[in-house]
């Protein structure tokens, strides 16, 4: 074999290794542990998990292990169950309602960065030490959600009806007036608040469904909606055409992340969902699509 064909030889060798190295590299670096329970598999769909769970492994280069526990369960199961998932994980997330799980396990497993999914400084208490909360950013979702708002408004000129939820404050709302008015919508929408009766009028180019979604309305079936779940997309009404998840799969890659860097209590705006195949006007959906993906510099 001459010089050349070494050197080829060499050359692919050396590419395998390297092809072979990235597995081995993965399959040995410790894992991201994420607790969910069936309630939420349940929400957000079984298939749906999978999927996310093999792109947010390969989005932090790790393995993510599911640590699934039954509804309800006991902070010490729950604690008991990430500790028996891995020895020593990279980052162990916990949804808020099982915070005080996670509070268990950090003082079981100390030196693990610990991630709670949800709450706020409003609910923290003394006994969350060595907890890192990941909340949403609410301000730029209204914000975004009342920019996208104006753009289905401005299809049809319609009005604009907010159905708000638990957690949407006049802050909340000032974001979304700014975002409505940043889109070129000068009038103003209505808010409807927890526990309000309302009757659709006619007129309306788009709803924001910012409550669970067994509260649809149901005689608004061709009004563009904008909803704010963790739902399974393909189980809602065609009628849906965004939706902003904020659930522990779409924040776990920043979360890990952030806990990596050491970094504190943490805003992350949620991942929405652009449902292309129910947009039918080709020059909304490029709008809409500008500002999900941030091109338009906000």
């Amino acid at each position: 074999m001459d010089r050349k064909h070494r050197r080829i030889v060499i050359i692919i060798l050396v590419i395998l290794g390297i092809l072979a190295l990235g597995p081995i590299l993965y399959m040995f670096r410790s894992p991201v542990l994420i607790v969910v329970d069936d309630e939420f598999i349940g929400l957000y769909g079984l298939h749906r998990s999978w999927v996310k769970q093999i792109e947010t492994s390969l989005k932090l280069f790790r393995q993510i292990k599911v640590v699934r526990v039954a509804d309800g369960a006991s902070p010490d199961v729950v604690a008991f169950a990430a500790a028996e998932a891995a020895a020593r994980p990279y980052a162990a997330l916990f949804p808020f309602r099982y915070r005080q799980g996670a509070q268990r396990y950090v003082e079981e497993s100390p030196g693990i960065p610990v991630g709670v999914f949800g709450g706020g400084l409003q609910t923290r208490s003394t006994e969350d030490d060595g907890l890192v909360f990941i909340t949403t950013d609410k301000i730029r979702d209204l914000y975004r959600a009342g920019r996208c708002a104006a753009i289905f408004a401005r299809s049809n000129g319609g009005g604009i009806l907010f159905f708000t939820g638990d957690l949407v404050d006049w802050n909340d709302k000032d974001a979304f007036l700014r975002g409505l008015r940043d889109q070129g919508f000068d009038n103003s929408p209505i808010f409807v608040d927890k526990g309000e009766e309302y009757t659709l009028s006619q007129g309306l180019s788009c709803i924001i469904m910012a409550r669970a979604a067994e509260n649809y309305p149901e005689d608004g079936s061709s009004v563009p909606m904008i909803l704010f779940s963790w739902v399974d997309p393909g189980v809602t009404a065609r009628e849906i055409k965004l939706i902003f998840d904020d659930s522990p799969w779409a924040l776990a890659t920043e979360a890990a992340k952030t806990l990596h860097r050491g970094g504190e209590a943490r805003t992350v705006p949620s991942e929405i969902l652009v449902l292309q195949d129910r947009i039918g006007d080709a020059g909304v959906l490029r709008d809409i699509k500008k500002i999900v993906k941030g091109k338009d510099g906000n």
